[in-house]
């Protein structure tokens, strides 16, 4: 990625700071010794490096986490949520790996990758290469393990492994899992093993829907899926619902979405940030891009920035920096 692709401006770091001014964050910035970069613009930008080294200083620790985006239903947001995650949480100095688990290899090529040749994870269950082989680099903190249509053969691949099934993924990652913060897998649409062995494999699973009754109905039989395979393997997972497409003008969002919070229980599940509907993000996949990228501000960039504090925890440790203010 270019310079301009994956760095903050030193207004974007205001919020991220707890609402510092841009005075501030130019003190905190050489306090600290972070050079900034100037794009022939005259932008001035903090590479992703900066933003963890004053993130860091001021005492942010980077969460370690498995995450995986699933949902039975198709269409609703799973793979433009785990892009926008995945660049985002790069911004802001995540080191991220995202896996493609899905044989249309959508993820992939919104990063812009050619992977006809390239290793997939079904190259790496088979032992035809190793996992650093597969490693694509996007930028310096952001890599990726692509998927083309040979992962079509993951499922049978799965079921006739003689490999203790639970632990596939987390075995196949762990001489590499040091290097990064978040791993993000991106799932099919589907109730099948190679879903179930990513969940074996995660801490968070992140289910996206849409407030039409076929994304309820997908919610639910994958609250029941996932449900069965955490009692199965005795897993100890968490999962979060995030509301995508949301269109406060459609009348079904507010039925559905009273719906879902009805308990306190599924409530508590909700991730409290709506990604409204933008055509911003066809636009941006059309041309291969983050939103991040485009001239023009959205709303969705602003719900996806806050989606990626609230997974970061950076919302949480802002609070608690606001109650606990450092010199």
């Amino acid at each position: 990625m270019e310079l301009q692709k994956n760095s903050l401006t030193p207004v974007e770091l205001i919020d991220c700071l707890g609402g510092m001014t841009v005075q501030g964050v130019y003190k905190a910035l050489k306090a600290h010794n972070i050079s900034t970069e100037t794009t022939q613009t005259r932008r001035k930008l903090v590479p992703p490096k900066g933003v963890r080294k004053l993130l860091e200083e001021r005492g942010f620790v980077y969460p370690k986490q498995n995450i995986s985006f699933q949902i039975v239903k198709g269409g609703v947001g799973k793979t433009s949520l785990s892009f926008a995650l995945a660049t985002r949480a790069s911004h802001y100095g995540a080191n991220v790996l995202v896996i493609d688990f899905d044989q249309q290899s959508n993820l992939t090529r919104s990063f812009n990758i050619e992977a006809r040749e390239k290793h997939v994870w079904l190259n790496i269950i088979r032992d035809n290469a190793n996992i650093k082989e597969a490693v694509v680099a996007v930028s310096e903190n952001l890599h990726v393990i692509p998927s083309n249509l040979n992962n079509s053969r993951l499922d049978v691949e799965l079921i006739q492994s003689s490999s203790n099934f639970k632990d596939l993924v987390r075995d196949k990652i762990v001489n590499i899992r040091n290097d990064y913060d978040l791993v993000i897998m991106d799932c099919p649409p589907a109730i099948n093993k190679v879903n179930a062995t990513v969940t074996c494999a995660s801490d968070l699973i992140i289910i996206p829907i849409n407030p039409d009754p076929y994304a309820m109905d997908g919610l639910e039989f994958t609250l029941a899926e996932l449900s069965k395979i955490q009692k199965d393997f005795k897993l100890s997972f968490q999962y979060k619902i995030v509301w995508n497409r949301y269109d406060a003008r459609e009348r079904l969002g507010a039925v559905y979405m009273h719906e879902l919070v009805k308990t306190e229980e599924r409530a508590s599940k909700v991730i409290p940030v709506v990604i409204r509907s933008d055509t911003s993000v066809k636009n941006a996949v059309f041309d291969a891009k983050s939103i991040f990228e485009l001239p023009k501000k959205s709303v969705i960039r602003e719900d996806i920035d806050q989606f990626t504090k609230e997974i970061l925890g950076i919302n949480i440790w802002k609070e608690n920096q606001a109650k606990n203010p450092m010199e």
